[in-house]
């Protein structure tokens, strides 16, 4: 590579990147191949529904616009303020450029000063109800980041409301400036930090093209895999955005295809729990000392110490977006990171095509035992608003069956169902609308029986009393919540053999190894083995809560699921089933044989990277130092992970 093209190359983040290298003739016959399979899986939307999308927004920007100007008229009636504005700024997907055809659009709604959030939940929810183009509108006031969702002509949004401390927000407002966020509440900072991060982004990543291909993929990958949801303790759509641009940042002049494999690589040898951060930390902001205490900092605050995988927001207040992530949901996105390494090594070498990448798994494949999870709603409304609630604590349930001893997995489906039209539960008449989740078990060896009753009865009495305070909610609520136990040979009762079969079975996946330990030069493989099946043993009984959902209802004389094909009983026995303990290993003969000595020379120059210890190198930041020194003292893994965050590495010169 001439001095000429290395000069023209942006260099971005906190480290030197890893290799400098173009694009070869078949890097570019991959990303052709790449591009051709996104637009089969529907990645990229038709123009039509483009075009549909710039009306919609059009439209609500007008609306948003019309509510800022008949509530200015009320609260200011002498004319100040006539020029107050408003506007509609979109964020997430839909802003950087990657969202795919049906996918929801992230709104926010920017006001001046003496518009109220109450205004919002109220005058503008009237005024969108009046509006014969907007269906399926409620509100989630009560929410971490307070939001509005609805349809608009077919078109499903999402608008976040924030209040700047400005007279006026003219159309030429942008929202960069960290000055802005004084004096605001923490709601409109919360809020405010969605469109700031993904312009934050654009800004970080060397090439805007290859990034917003390389999302694609991992973003319909994450979806296909079951791994996309923020509320349900997985990473959402701004995470994923964060490590494609990490990856971006340590290739910045690779194709998209060999992002794709090069950020899988990263992350299945990355040292959790290392943040990933895309630029230099700053939290000494003394200008503006209330929001240093948003900033992700496990130094100073005790609940960041705990988070397991950390993936820091660019924009101040750089905050960690995967709180949310559990125990047993870092397991299931690390396993399936692993697998798709393994998938894009088979692509490279000619022996699969990118289907296998982004074939759906079947859920239920998975598990040989499940707890169900049903909500049952009189009406349209009390679903979506409930349904919504529900969705966001089923997380809690995962934490607390994690605590158990004898459960290595609780994994839940980020996808809900519906029951099968034969299907019975003991619910009232009138909640006809009825919605299932489901929770995946996997046991450890030593489980003879487990007892879940208090870990179920417990989350479901928080739900209901949380849920009795929450607006929109109310405590008059009718709709009923349940859970039960049942094996995957019963699934049939409460789902259709539709649901059943979607998707390709899944294959069990060994991580890769990131001890410090061993050679960079020692090649790493993972084994994907045909079993479907992830219990070792099976436990000889499992008793459900005992509380029936219906007072009219007798626990101790409800007939059993297994006997009657209804799904009732609040106490269950599993027999055991006969099953073949699972052995997965790291094995060299998943090594590919032959790899070019540009390959071995690349994957070499990560695992430099990836597995430098007890070295503290000068360049790193303050910040970052300071929160693994912490970690240390706390007993965390405290081994260098691929810190671009942290390492300055050589400039490779030739690959």
């Amino acid at each position: 590579m001439s001095a000429t093209e290395k000069d023209k190359t942006p260099l971005l983040g906190v480290s030197q990147p890893i290799s400098l290298a173009h694009p070869d003739s078949k890097d570019i016959a991959q990303t052709t191949l790449l591009i051709e399979t996104l637009k089969k899986f529907g990645s990229y939307e038709p123009k039509e529904e483009t075009e549909q999308r710039m009306e919609v927004l059009r439209n609500l920007n007008r609306l948003v616009k019309e509510w800022v100007k008949n509530v200015t008229a009320m609260k200011i009636p002498n004319g100040e303020g006539v020029n107050a504005g408003g506007k509609l700024f979109t964020f997430g997907s839909y802003r950087l450029g990657v969202h795919s055809s049906g996918a929801d659009i992230d709104t926010l709604a920017v006001v001046p000063r003496h518009i109220d959030r109450s205004d919002f939940f109220t005058s503008f929810k009237e005024m969108l109800n009046n509006d014969p183009n907007v269906t399926e509108l409620h509100g989630v006031e009560e929410a971490f980041v307070p939001v509005m969702k609805l349809k608009y002509s077919g078109v499903e949004l999402d608008i976040l409301f924030a209040r700047l401390a400005l007279k006026e927000v003219p159309d030429t407002q942008e929202l960069s400036d960290d000055n802005l966020l004084r004096n605001l509440d923490q709601e409109s900072v919360r809020s405010l930090n969605g469109c700031r991060v993904a312009e934050q982004l654009l800004k970080l990543v060397p090439r805007q093209k290859e990034f917003c291909v390389t999302l694609r993929a991992i973003k319909l990958w994450a979806k296909n895999h079951g791994i996309y949801s923020n509320s349900m303790g997985f990473f959402g759509g701004i995470t994923w955005a964060i490590l494609v641009a990490r990856a971006c940042q340590l290739y910045p002049n690779a194709s998209p295809s060999r992002l794709v494999h090069r950020m899988f690589f990263i992350f299945s040898t990355w040292t959790w729990p290392h943040p990933v951060v895309l630029n230099e930390m700053n939290n000494d902001r003394n200008d503006i000392p209330t929001l240093c205490e948003l900033v992700w900092d496990p130094r100073r605050k005790n609940t960041d110490r705990f988070h397991v995988m950390p993936i820091i927001t660019p924009a101040f207040p750089e905050q960690n977006s995967t709180h949310n992530v559990t125990r047993s949901t870092a397991t299931v996105i690390k396993n399936e990171i692993c697998e798709a390494l393994e998938i894009c090594r088979d692509i490279s070498e000619g022996k699969s095509k990118w289907t296998a990448l982004f074939e759906e798994v079947n859920f239920f494949s998975r598990y040989k035992h499940f707890i169900a999870l049903i909500m049952a709603a009189p009406n349209e409304e009390e679903e979506l608003n409930y349904g919504g609630f529900l969705e966001s604590r089923i997380r809690l349930l995962v934490q607390s069956l994690e605590r158990n001893q004898d459960i290595i997995i609780a994994h839940n489906d980020p996808n809900k169902h519906k029951p099968s039209p034969n299907a019975k539960f003991d619910v009232n008449p009138e909640n006809k609308r009825v919605t299932v989740w489901f929770i995946g078990l996997e046991f450890a060896e030593h489980a003879k029986t487990l007892d879940l009753t208090n870990e179920i009865q417990r989350f479901k009495t928080n739900v209901e009393l949380q849920a009795s305070n929450v607006k929109g909610i109310g405590p008059n609520c009718q709709v009923q919540i349940d859970m039960f136990y049942v094996k995957r040979n019963s699934l049939i009762q409460v789902i259709s053999a539709a649901d059943l079969r979607r998707g390709r079975r899944w294959k069990k996946v060994v991580p890769i190894a990131t001890n410090t330990s061993v050679s960079s030069s020692t090649p790493r493989s993972v084994v994907r083995t045909t079993s479907t099946s992830s219990v070792p043993t099976t436990p000889t009984g499992l008793a459900a809560p005992k509380t029936p959902l219906s007072a009219s209802v007798s626990a101790t004389n409800e007939p059993d699921s297994t006997t009657n094909g209804t799904p009732l009983s609040r106490k269950r026995s599993m027999d055991e089933e006969s099953s073949t303990t699972v052995t997965s290993q790291i094995s060299d003969e998943s090594v590919p044989k032959k790899k070019t000595r540009d390959d071995t020379l690349e994957e070499n120059r990560v695992s430099m990277v990836v597995e430098v210890s007890n070295v503290v190198v000068e360049q790193r930041t303050k910040v970052v130092q300071e929160i693994v020194d912490l970690q240390a003292d706390n007993g965390l893994n405290t081994s260098n992970g691929l810190e671009a965050s942290e390492q300055k590495m050589e400039v490779p010169q030739s690959v």
